[in-house]
């Protein structure tokens, strides 16, 4: 499978939009008003018919918003074979996996579940759940609050975390999750989603965090001065955090709860952060001097922040040690 993603023109518009209209309320008006990116130069319909993932709709009984998640049960294939061709910001990442049953080692069982970043969908994370799926994990892939087919306002991976609960009571409820072998894997936003759902349950057994972001005002930061340097200069960067955090206080949520590293240092759970040297939004760097015995931090090398939502032989490997060492 080969895709290639190109958001350059994305993120120009965006960053002029900024450069025009540079001002804290204007930067909160357009973080509002943000719709999730077309995953079709990700994966197309008929990708997630062969992929054979099933729709479903969840709507929490006391709200009036309801979302949408994947379903996927346990790959019988003995083989599972992939090329995802990343192009960020005029640089090019292929994340390729070739793997067989046989080479596994041992056969997993449980559930995984996987969140999405912001401006993404359920979608984005298809791969990496086709990946668990053939380890033998069966998956659920929602969107995030006012992302894809999700209804409500954003919720920036904070208050996202009610609903994800409520979702995965009602699946345990219904039988379909089981007790035991319960993770939570979220790739940048979504890391900070599921940290929050780990650290408010007892039956998560770990958490893998792809690219976590640090805290969304930095996030945003970051993101624009990354997508477009020159227009970026334009834009005080106390604007673009003043922006990102008052967006986040027009949803009722407290900036400060977005910030993962006290989630991560306070999480008694395992703990598998993968990030990449070469990423620019969420660095290495941040999290390399975690040290506690239930955490182990992976550093990967050339990976740029999107082509982190792919699993790639390296991340392979380390998650195989981690599931290893953990999985009860």
């Amino acid at each position: 499978m080969k895709v290639r993603i190109n958001l350059y023109t994305l993120l120009a518009a965006f960053m002029l939009y900024l450069a025009i209209s540079a001002c804290s309320k204007r930067v909160a008006s357009l973080i509002e008003r943000t719709e999730s990116l077309p995953f079709n130069e990700v994966v197309t319909t008929e990708e997630i018919e062969d992929l054979r993932f099933m729709k479903y709709r969840y709507c929490l009984v006391k709200k009036e918003n309801c979302i949408s998640y994947y379903y996927g049960l346990p790959l019988i294939d003995n083989n599972l074979q992939y090329s995802v061709n990343f192009e960020e910001n005029g640089r090019e990442h292929i994340v390729s996996l070739d793997l067989s049953k046989n080479s596994l080692g041992k056969k997993y069982s449980g559930t995984v579940i996987l969140l999405h970043g912001f401006r993404h969908s359920k979608e984005f994370m298809l791969y990496a759940s086709f990946y668990f799926r053939f380890l033998g994990f069966q998956v659920i892939v929602p969107d995030l609050l006012g992302h894809g087919d999700s209804e409500g306002r954003l919720k920036y991976g904070v208050d996202d975390s009610e609903f994800i609960n409520d979702l995965i009571d009602n699946l345990i409820k219904e039988g379909t999750i089981k007790e035991r072998n319960l993770y939570i894997v979220g790739y940048s936003m979504g890391a900070l989603t599921a940290a929050h759902v780990s650290a408010s349950r007892a039956d998560v057994s770990g958490i893998v965090l792809l690219a976590p972001i640090l805290s969304f005002d930095q996030a945003i930061y970051n993101y624009a001065m990354v997508s477009h340097p020159i227009l970026s200069r334009l834009i005080p960067g106390k604007d673009i955090r003043k922006g990102a955090k008052l967006a986040l206080k027009k949803s009722n949520i407290d900036p400060n709860d977005t910030r993962i590293l006290p989630l991560i240092k306070s999480s008694k759970i395992p703990v598998l952060l993968i990030s990449s040297d070469s990423d620019t939004i969420s660095p290495y760097s941040n999290y390399k001097d975690l040290k506690q015995k239930n955490i182990k931090v992976i550093e990967l090398e050339k990976r740029d922040h999107l082509s982190m939502v792919a699993i790639g032989e390296v991340e392979h490997e380390a998650i195989i040690r981690w599931l290893n060492m953990n999985i009860k």
